[in-house]
C-alpha cells in the first residue's frame, strides 16, 4: 500500500492521484473513489503494474495534514508586520 494525494478532478470524470514515493500520477474514475473523498484527501492505494487496484481513504493523515496547514496559515497571518519602511 502506498500513500497517495487526491490532487484534482479532471473534465472527463477522472481523478488525478499523486503517489509521491513512486514519483507517479494515476488517473482513476471518480466512481472508484471511496466515499468521503475530495480534493486534498489522502488515500491508501494498492498498485499492480501501472494500474490502481484498490483505494482507501486515509482519514487520519487527511485530518493531520489539514490541521498542520491551518497552523501554518495562522502563523503566517500573525506575522503581518512588514520589514519595508514606509514614507
Amino acid at each position: 500500500m502506498y500513500s497517495a494525494y487526491l490532487d484534482r478532478f479532471t473534465d472527463n470524470n477522472q481523478a488525478l492521484i499523486l503517489v509521491e514515493s513512486l514519483q507517479k500520477e494515476f488517473h482513476v474514475p471518480t466512481s472508484s473513489l471511496p466515499a468521503g473523498s475530495s480534493e486534498g484527501s489522502w488515500l491508501l492505494v494498492e498498485i499492480q503494474g501501472n494500474a490502481v487496484i484498490s483505494l482507501q481513504l486515509d482519514e487520519k493523515k487527511t485530518s493531520d495534514m489539514k490541521r498542520d496547514i491551518q497552523k501554518q496559515m495562522q502563523r503566517l497571518k500573525s506575522k503581518k508586520t512588514s520589514r519595508f519602511k514606509r514614507d
